[in-house]
This record gives C-alpha cells, structure tokens and sequence, in this order.
C-alpha cells in the first residue's frame, strides 16, 4: 500500500473481461478508482470462444445480406 491509502495492482487480464471495468472499479470505489491499461501480448482464443465469434460473424453477415 502507497501513502494515503493507494494500492497499486498489476495484472493481466483478457480485453473482453475488463471491458466493464471502469464502471465496476468506480462503483467499488466510490469514483475515486482509475486504471490504465497497456497490450502485453497476444494469445489464441480458447475453443469455446472461437465457436461465439464465429457465430456472432455468421449472424452479422446474415443480417447484412437481407
């Protein structure tokens, strides 16, 4: 803990979990809460992921061809 009650966290977390951080970081902290965020790397999307984006992309095209 820093002076004056400050916590610093390093983490790595996946993009479409913090996607909704902010809000739920300024909830917890009552707006006092403030984060960056920076790209590490990149890994591959686990199986059951890739299986929601692809029918996400094939609703999406559908939609687009009516």
């Amino acid at each position: 803990m820093l002076p004056g009650n400050i916590a610093v966290i390093n983490a790595q977390a996946p993009l479409s979990e913090v996607m909704q951080y902010n809000s739920q970081l300024r909830s917890v902290t009552g707006g006092q809460g403030s984060y960056t965020m920076e790209l590490s790397h990149y890994d591959p999307v686990p199986g059951n992921v890739q299986q929601q984006l692809i029918a996400a992309a094939a609703k999406a095209k559908q939609g687009d061809s009516e």
